[in-house]
């Protein structure tokens, strides 16, 4: 008898620390949710943060929005991570699609800081005057007179999109480079400037057959027109700028040879550009 009277004490004192956990814990002291910052996110969680903000982004190119959710996470160059992630979503088989949507979006903020900061023109350029006080202190102020006219002209720097602009092949030749470690088909695009341009389309072909569709500005450690495909030797390639129209054909890997005459494989060179 007191044996088992001792084992219904045990489960009595089971059962009513059971109940008190419970109402401890939902009554009298609930678990509080709350919201982590973006910031101390995991890394995987940071890029579907950033994927998110890209794909909103491109629904409501609100681009000063995107910069404030980006600052949130607390990369020192928000564009860069955001093509670093779009190479990495690339080289792991993701969807195309939405690497292009890091890309436009690490684009945009590019090309909105060098807006922000033009660059700086060298010692000894004129600096831009008032057309009107160059007239007014030379007298001369004849409305009749484009040239003494003291309207506003009108800015010949106003950027055009590039979108609208064809490429033009500006040099397409083999490269001899031990240091690349591979055979690469690197493209290079510029506008009439010479400054890389991101987000470019390029179609890697094998005659009729498109291998692979990627764009530049995916490394931009390389630059942000920059953009390569890894070749293999022996077949023939035709680059195509789909945008453009422009097609590069008979792409081979060239036979190299080094100081020690021993041969390697070396890679191909494309520059395109707008023409003005």
């Amino acid at each position: 008898m007191d044996q088992n009277r001792g084992n219904w004490y045990i489960l009595t004192g089971l059962i009513l620390g059971l109940i008190l956990g419970i109402v401890y814990s939902w009554v009298i002291s609930p678990v509080s949710q709350v919201d982590t910052h973006p910031s101390l996110l995991r890394t995987d969680y940071k890029d579907i943060y950033r994927l998110l903000i890209s794909r909103a982004y491109q629904a409501n190119n609100n681009l000063p929005r995107a910069e404030a959710r980006l600052n949130l996470i607390g990369d020192d160059e928000p564009a860069l991570a955001l093509a670093a992630q779009a190479q990495r979503f690339l080289a792991e088989g993701g969807d195309h699609e939405m690497a292009v949507i890091l890309a436009n979006l690490s684009s945009a903020l590019q090309s909105s800081e060098e807006a922000e900061n033009p660059p700086v023109p060298p010692p000894g350029t004129a600096a831009a005057t008032n057309p009107s006080e160059n007239t007014e202190e030379n007298g001369e102020n004849d409305p009749d007179n484009p040239a003494t006219s003291t309207q506003e002209p009108v800015s010949s720097q106003t950027p055009l999109p590039t979108e609208s602009l064809p490429f033009i092949l500006q040099d397409s030749s083999p490269i001899c480079d031990p240091t690349l470690g591979e055979s690469l088909i690197q493209i290079v695009a510029t506008n009439s400037s010479g400054d890389g341009i991101p987000g470019v389309a390029i179609q890697i072909s094998l005659g009729t057959d498109p291998i692979e569709i990627f764009y530049t500005g995916l490394k931009p450690e390389l630059g942000l027109g920059y953009a390569d495909y890894s070749a293999e030797p022996g077949l023939t390639y035709q680059v195509e700028i789909p945008d453009s129209g422009l097609i590069i054909s008979d792409i081979e890997v060239p036979t190299c040879q080094n100081e020690s005459d021993e041969s390697y494989w070396g890679s191909w060179e494309i520059y395109i550009t707008h023409p003005n």
